[in-house]
């Protein structure tokens, strides 16, 4: 008798049937360690599924990679917690890998609701911690930021 799926498994797996379908075959073979993935790779498609929503699988790429790039992430996370003077060009690459993942997207249907999403930003949800870079809580206390 076959294993019922957790709900965790089942949600993995509809995030990973949604961005399969949408991203390039050497991003999905990165994501199932079946090419290497360089830390800019991480990133971007650390950011991507944030921005699409796609928690399971967001957690999944972390859960499977993030070990990898610790010492990279650290170094980046006091570089923006000191205010490097990279910040500027940082958020400019971030936002060519939302263009460009909206412009090889496989129609111009999806390319045009990729774009609407990409261009509405992280504003409208709530940020789970699982997409945060590992450091201090930094929502203690009531100060302003």
């Amino acid at each position: 008798m076959k294993k019922k799926l957790s709900s965790f498994e089942r949600q993995l797996m509809l995030d990973e049937i949604l961005f399969y379908s949408i991203c390039s075959d050497q991003d999905r073979q990165k994501i199932l360690d079946q090419q290497p993935m360089t830390f800019q790779d991480f990133r971007r498609l650390s950011l991507l599924t944030d921005y699409l929503e796609l928690e399971h699988l967001h957690r999944f790429i972390w859960d499977l990679h993030a070990y990898k790039f610790m010492d990279e992430m650290d170094e980046l996370y006091n570089e923006c917690k000191e205010g490097s003077e990279d910040l500027p060009e940082m958020l400019l690459e971030t936002g060519h890998w939302l263009d460009d993942f909206w412009k090889q997207a496989p129609n111009i249907t999806v390319s045009f609701l990729l774009r609407q999403i990409f261009s509405d930003g992280l504003k409208s949800r709530r940020k789970n911690n699982i997409t945060l870079y590992p450091g201090p809580n930094r929502n203690k206390g009531n100060s302003p930021s």
